[in-house]
């Protein structure tokens, strides 16, 4: 094994590390943290997997099953029964509803793992794209200067993936996200003009 060989072997072996310290760390989070975001997220998940694509409708009249009242209660939250202070909903005049005003694409993140187990496989999820970009950037590495950037860039990618990330919900999928139009921006600059049109639509996206 050459030079190149063992230093990638290493910083590939510090990835998965990285990696094993977050599933470690994110298998003791709980779901009822008492921050109002989550609450709200849940529910847009909670309304995913009980109405299909339907679930996009968040209207409030929609809790019968008493998901979001549970919810605020165990969290402590005071005003539960008053609709005009439940947080992270907005009125609608135009529809006469109050629905959430965050964008479904967490929710909808979030359902697509099992109700009560949905945050730590989203989050794990989350680290394993981390660190498979982090070893496709690795591949693409021919020197040591670069070899040296992926891995201070690709540790701290990892890191991030459970704080700051851990604030909201709604950076996991971000962070997969803004991974993703990362390796395609890069691909971009990298292919010139024989994929630029088909690459720009999909960092568009």
């Amino acid at each position: 094994m050459d030079g190149m060989k063992l230093l990638k072997f290493l910083c590939g072996f510090g990835f998965l590390a990285m990696l094993a310290s977050n599933v470690w760390t994110i298998s003791h989070w709980s779901e009822s943290r008492g921050v109002y975001d989550d609450v709200c997220y849940l529910r847009q998940a909670h309304l995913f997997q009980k109405f299909g694509l339907d679930g996009l409708n968040t209207d409030i009249k929609r809790d019968d099953d008493q998901y979001l009242v549970s919810k605020l209660k165990a969290i402590g939250f005071p005003d539960w029964n008053e609709v005009s202070k439940i947080p992270c909903h907005i009125w609608m005049a135009k529809t006469n509803k109050y629905v959430i005003q965050y964008p479904p694409g967490t929710g909808f993140m979030l359902a697509l793992f099992p109700e009560g187990s949905q945050v730590i496989p989203l989050y794990v999820l989350a680290s394993i794209v981390a660190v498979g970009f982090a070893f496709l950037a690795m591949s693409y590495a021919s020197t040591l200067y670069s070899l040296a950037l992926v891995a201070v860039f690709a540790d701290i990618a990892i890191y991030l993936m459970i704080n700051p990330t851990k604030a909201s919900y709604s950076m996991a999928p971000t962070m997969m996200v803004c991974a993703l139009a990362g390796y395609l921006t890069a691909k971009l600059f990298a292919e010139g003009s024989r994929h630029r049109v088909v690459l720009l639509v999909l960092i568009g996206c």
